[in-house]
């Protein structure tokens, strides 16, 4: 590894998932920032399920977010699609970029698990 960190770490009941990006399983990058938003989320499902994790454990999502006032609606309608029933807590901030220019969204979530 590069950095040398987990994607997901498990503390006893408590389950951490390092901030992820469209790309990060070694998939093309997508032009919209909708679909970078689905296409992380399914990458975080991928890595909470091979800790036994399901989404509706996950109790905090943090979304770091590249030109928020553009971004945040889209952001927000495919959050709203996986999470419209569990209803975790969510932070979302505006940052200046990320480690790529062609990415507008990292995700770091949190879960317990049942």
């Amino acid at each position: 590894d590069v950095v040398g960190y987990s994607r997901v770490l498990c503390a006893g009941p408590l389950v951490f998932v390092a901030g992820t990006t469209a790309g990060s399983d070694g998939s093309p990058i997508p032009e919209s920032c909708e679909d970078q938003t689905r296409q992380t989320i399914e990458i975080i499902i991928t890595n909470l399920n091979k800790v036994r994790v399901a989404l509706d454990e996950v109790v905090r999502v943090r979304m770091f977010v590249v030109d928020i006032k553009r971004n945040w609606e889209d952001v927000s309608r495919v959050m709203n699609s996986y999470f419209a029933n569990v209803k975790p807590v969510m932070t979302m901030v505006g940052v200046a970029g990320l480690i790529d220019d062609k990415l507008c969204i990292e995700i770091e979530m949190d879960a317990v698990r049942k």
